[in-house]
């Protein structure tokens, strides 16, 4: 009887002990669900729903969220940490697989002073990508993080190029950039090469090797929801709890991971669907608008951050993108796929419900949303696939024709503009009255559109719109009957409407990715941010390029800050 007093004694001692030492303090708690994929050094809860382990496991560094900032940060923490030993990075993803919302992106990556730039000739300056997107921001950026991001954007790429291989070659010109600056990848074969894709599945792979070494340096967790951070010592964080549910049993089972810093990287809350907790608070006037981003952007790392004491700031920013394709046939679709903004960058141009232009199609992406809301909402100059007077159910109440022609179809890629048509989200008219009757206007209106438009191009002046650069001419050449060889010329057409795209607010963050405190803007030890979740840095409006690029250069920058921590933890 005494022996098993005092071993009875002994375990609760160590177990205080533990706790004691580790302070497991949940600061935040949400319910979630998901699926095992792999388990941390092969220890899982077996007490059934909400149960939390008997003992955490601890690794060094925890990034949450596995799309291109977390991707970045694991990667740049087990480079700047591969000379010390006993160091282990834990990487955590809610979804099946990795890659989040940075897989849909479909632009480009920004980038100054590239070798991409500087063998096409382009003449760019750091000053003027600065500009650019501090105008954009309208008076709203954090000048120290937006300074960082340009100067860091030469090495972004060139990370990608040459450490990885991605074949970064093709520049665009987006709207409110006063150069191309925006890298996507070429097709190859007549096949598209999505460029937001192609970067996170190869960086993906390369995290998916490192996982498989024998050194147990690295460990991918998907299906791995994150529901609490644990309080540290001094107000800091600690460890994260996350739950997982048994692929067998179905079971719900919850795991504590202690560490020394934790990387927030979940991404921002514009696929809220309908249960719009963020955005009801914060912009509900946006409530019930389409969205290209995936089901999976709840914005979960807003509650664990703010449950630490994390500040908020710009959480009322939300940016409608101008272009979501609306599918015929499926027009009342929330989730809407993207048309992606090269398309107007390589000279597609903008129509009301009539045939006729109302915007600088290069313009910002806030202004350009503003005009077709102004111009492109009433029965008869709002695009629609059907000509019925009756409305088809959740049809979008603004909508615009995107129009290329075939100069401006071969300059963008037939490789993803032919997917956008097996897609059924492009379409395509031969001649100008077969684009007439596709898009039901009237031929001569049409006509001089697309003339006014030439005309300007021609004559290097602004127009109406105030747009000053002009990729492509708008109107196809005519056809030589004489010519018996002669390769058809197309137009290819879409209708588009504004939808939810990239929440511009959340944590507040300062250059070095450390999570500021809202009671006195202290970094809270052992928290660092960066990507979607973090706000402060793109303002009023992001500039289409920079999400690929702010994930890169503070997704690094966070890896290499939570390595700094490791090796000091005052700093």
């Amino acid at each position: 009887m005494i022996r098993l007093f005092f071993v009875a004694a002994l375990g609760m001692a160590l177990f205080s002990l533990v706790l004691d030492y580790f302070a497991l303090q949940p600061i935040h708690s949400l319910r979630g669900s998901s699926k095992v994929v792999s388990n941390f050094f092969g220890h899982s809860s077996q007490h059934g729903v909400g149960s939390p382990d008997s003992m955490a496991a601890r690794t060094s560094i925890v990034v949450v969220g596995g799309g291109l900032a977390g991707m970045s940060a694991a990667i740049e923490a087990l480079r700047q940490t591969s000379h010390v030993a006993g160091v282990t990075v834990a990487l955590l993803e809610k979804e099946a697989r990795t890659g989040g919302n940075s897989g849909k992106a479909s632009s480009g990556i920004n980038g100054v002073l590239t070798r991409t730039q500087r063998d096409k000739g382009i003449h760019d300056s750091v000053d003027a990508f600065i500009q650019d997107t501090l105008k954009s921001g309208s008076g709203r950026s954090n000048e120290t993080l937006v300074g960082k991001l340009v100067r860091d954007s030469t090495q972004a790429v060139s990370w990608l190029q040459e450490d990885f291989g991605l074949d970064l070659d093709v520049l665009a010109r987006l709207g409110g950039h006063s150069f191309p600056r925006t890298h996507r990848r070429p097709d190859i074969n007549g096949k598209p090469q999505p460029v937001g894709w192609g970067i996170v599945s190869t960086l993906g792979k390369h995290l998916g090797e490192l996982a498989g070494l024998d050194d147990a340096r690295f460990k991918l967790i998907t299906g791995a929801r994150v529901t609490s951070l644990l309080r540290g010592t001094h107000g800091g964080v600690s460890g994260v709890v996350y739950e997982t549910v048994d692929a067998d049993t179905k079971i719900i089972q919850q795991h504590s991971m202690l560490s020394d810093v934790v990387v927030l990287a979940t991404g921002g809350f514009g696929g809220e669907g309908n249960r719009p907790r963020y955005l009801k608070q914060y912009a509900p006037q946006l409530v019930g608008l389409p969205a290209t981003n995936g089901a999976f952007a709840t914005g979960d790392g807003l509650g664990l951050a703010t449950a630490a004491g994390a500040e908020l700031v710009d959480m009322d920013q939300v940016q409608v993108h101008p272009t979501g394709f609306v599918k015929s046939g499926d027009p009342g679709n929330p989730t809407k796929f993207l048309a992606a903004e090269a398309l107007r960058g390589e000279g597609g141009i903008l129509l009301n419900g009539l045939g006729r232009r109302f915007v600088n199609e290069l313009d910002t992406r806030d202004h350009v949303t503003d005009a077709m809301n102004k111009f492109c909402s009433a029965p008869d100059t709002r695009a629609r696939h059907s000509d019925s007077a009756e409305e088809i159910r959740g049809e979008p109440s603004t909508a615009a024709f995107l129009v290329l022609s075939q100069a401006a179809a071969d300059s963008f890629g037939h490789g993803a503009l032919g997917f956008y048509e097996k897609m059924g989200l492009v379409n395509r008219a031969e001649g100008l009255e077969g684009l007439a009757t596709a898009l039901r206007v009237d031929e001569g209106v049409l006509r001089k559109t697309l003339e006014d438009h030439d005309s300007a191009r021609d004559k290097g002046a602004l127009d109406e719109f105030g747009k000053g650069v002009f990729p492509q001419r708008a109107l196809n050449p005519p056809a030589s009957s004489e010519d018996e060889n002669r390769t058809r010329s197309y137009y290819y057409w879409a209708i588009v409407t504004p939808s939810i795209h990239y929440t511009m607010g959340g944590v507040r963050f300062d250059h070095k990715t450390r999570v500021l405190r809202a009671s006195d803007a202290a970094p809270i030890p052992g928290l660092l941010a960066a990507g979607e979740v973090t706000g402060g840095l793109h303002g009023a409006n992001r500039l289409g390029g920079n999400s690929l690029l702010e994930c890169v250069v503070y997704g690094r920058e966070a890896g290499r800050q939570a390595a700094a921590i490791l090796a000091d933890p005052s700093a």
